[in-house]
């Protein structure tokens, strides 16, 4: 009997712990395309929150693998050009990168995101929207 009740208690275990890493999957909060590169930044339920975001940045070529390196994410406050936060981003390879971002404001963020490649140095801006929630 003792070992159907631990079966049972790991089975349900591994049922919940499933439903939470399904809900913290990865979503796109923005993806762009800029040139030959396909631009896409993802964060826990897709939304960009007050406070501390696990976030991913993919740099995605479309002609195959690149070279992809000295990534540089910054969020930059809108009107406010002094209140900027870098992203400390670690290479996971084949243009894929992960970090932290803690971001004090809500509202509109400017990203600005820079790069080398094998064609040289690459930037581009977009806006996401930041909001107050949890994931």
């Amino acid at each position: 009997m003792r070992f159907s009740s631990t079966a049972c208690a790991v089975i349900a275990g591994l049922q919940l712990l499933r439903g939470i890493v399904t809900a913290a999957a990865l979503q796109p909060v923005a993806t762009e395309r800029i040139e030959d590169v396909t631009l896409q930044l993802l964060v826990e339920g897709g939304k960009l929150l007050l406070g501390t975001n696990d976030i991913v940045l993919e740099l995605r070529p479309s002609a195959g693998p690149s070279d992809v390196r000295n990534v540089v994410l910054v969020a930059v406050r809108p009107g406010a050009p002094a209140e900027s936060v870098n992203a400390d981003l670690a290479s996971d390879d084949g243009g894929r990168f992960h970090g932290r971002l803690t971001l004090p404001w809500t509202g509109n963020c400017r990203m600005e995101v820079a790069w080398h490649d094998e064609h040289g140095h690459h930037s581009h801006d977009f806006t996401v929207p930041v909001v107050v929630g949890h994931h």
